[in-house]
C-alpha cells in the first residue's frame, strides 16, 4: 500500500513537472517599445521602432499611425522598419500585438510635403529709373509662397517686386517710394551654391529690411543680377540663391531664372526694350511650423 502511494505521488510530481515546462515552453515573453526614430515625417518616410521580443512574422504585428495602418517594411526581434501611411494625422503611434497595445509615442508629427514649384511671369511694374529707389515709384507686386501666386492681402505676403528691386513683409520703412506696409517677420539671404544643394535653413542669417537699406541689395552685381549697360539686359547671377524667411516664421528658397517674359534664352533688343520685368523663378517652400530643410 505504501508502495502504491509512493507510486501515486512520484506520478502526480511528474505530471506537474511536465506541465509546468510545457506551460514555460509556451509563455512568450511580453514585447516591449524604446524609442522611435524620427518623430517626424511626411507621407512616405521611413520610420524605424526599436524595442525587444517583436513577433518575427509582420502580419503578426498591427502598427497604425493617427489610426492609419502602417505597412511594415521590415520586422527583427528588436526593430520595425515602416513608412508614414496615407492618411496618417499627428498623434499617437501605436504597436498592437496578440491584443497587447503600447504607445510608441504620443506626438508623432505628420508633416506636409515641401512645396517645389516655378512662378512664371510675375510682372513687376516700375515708374522712374531701372533699379534707382529714390526715382522709382509705382506699387509692388506681393507674393506668397503659402499660395505660391500674387496676392493683394495687405498681411499675407511674404516677398514684393517693383522693377529689380525685391522686397520682404520684416523690418522697417526703408524710404522707397510707395512700399507696401511691413507687418510680418519676414527676412532674406543671399548664399551661393547649387539650388537643389542649399537643403536647410540652419545657422543662415536673415537681414530685414531698414532704413535706406534693403534685405537683397540692388545694384549690378551687388545682389541677385548683373546690368549689361550696352546692350540694357538683365541677366541672373549663376549661384545667386535667394533664402526667405516667412511673414509667418516659414521657410523658403528661390532662383531666379529671367527677369524677361516667357524666360526666352535669347534676349533681343526687342524683348529687352518691351517684355522687361517679368520674374521667372524656381523655388522651394516649407510648409511646416519649425522646419528648416530645403531639400527640393
Amino acid at each position: 500500500m505504501k508502495n502504491l502511494i509512493k507510486l501515486s505521488s512520484l506520478l502526480l510530481f511528474f505530471i506537474a513537472f511536465v506541465s509546468c515546462s510545457d506551460d514555460d515552453e509556451n509563455t512568450t515573453a511580453e514585447f516591449t517599445v524604446t524609442a522611435i526614430s524620427a518623430e517626424s515625417g511626411a507621407v512616405g518616410t521611413e520610420i524605424t521602432i526599436t524595442g525587444t521580443n517583436f513577433p518575427s512574422n509582420t502580419s503578426d504585428i498591427n502598427l497604425t499611425f493617427g489610426g492609419a495602418n502602417a505597412t511594415i517594411t521590415s520586422v527583427t526581434s528588436t526593430q520595425i522598419v515602416t513608412t508614414v501611411p496615407s492618411g496618417a494625422t499627428t498623434g499617437s503611434v501605436t504597436v498592437v500585438v496578440d491584443g497587447v497595445t503600447k504607445n510608441v509615442t504620443t506626438d508623432f508629427t505628420v508633416l506636409s510635403d515641401l512645396v517645389s514649384a516655378r512662378a512664371e511671369n510675375i510682372f513687376a511694374p516700375q515708374t522712374g529709373g531701372q533699379g534707382t529707389q529714390e526715382e522709382a515709384s509705382g506699387p509692388f507686386t506681393k507674393f506668397s509662397f503659402a499660395t505660391g501666386a500674387v496676392t493683394d492681402s495687405d498681411t499675407e505676403w511674404d516677398i514684393a517686386f517693383r522693377g529689380l528691386t525685391i522686397i520682404v513683409n520684416g523690418g522697417t520703412t526703408t524710404g522707397t517710394n510707395d512700399e507696401p506696409e511691413r507687418n510680418g517677420n519676414s527676412g532674406a539671404a543671399i548664399e551661393e551654391g547649387i539650388f537643389s544643394e542649399i537643403t536647410d535653413t540652419s545657422g543662415i542669417e536673415f537681414a530685414q529690411d531698414a532704413n535706406g537699406e534693403l534685405a537683397i541689395p540692388t545694384g549690378s552685381n551687388n545682389g541677385w543680377y548683373n546690368y549689361n549697360f550696352m546692350t540694357t539686359t538683365v541677366t541672373p547671377i549663376p549661384g545667386k540663391i535667394l533664402i526667405f524667411r516667412t511673414h509667418d516664421g516659414k521657410f523658403a528658397k528661390i532662383e531666379i531664372l529671367s527677369y524677361y517674359k516667357d524666360a526666352p534664352s535669347d534676349i533681343t533688343q526687342e524683348v529687352a526694350e518691351n517684355d522687361f520685368r517679368y520674374y521667372t523663378f524656381n523655388y522651394v517652400y516649407n510648409p511646416n511650423e519649425g522646419e528648416t530643410s530645403l531639400a527640393n
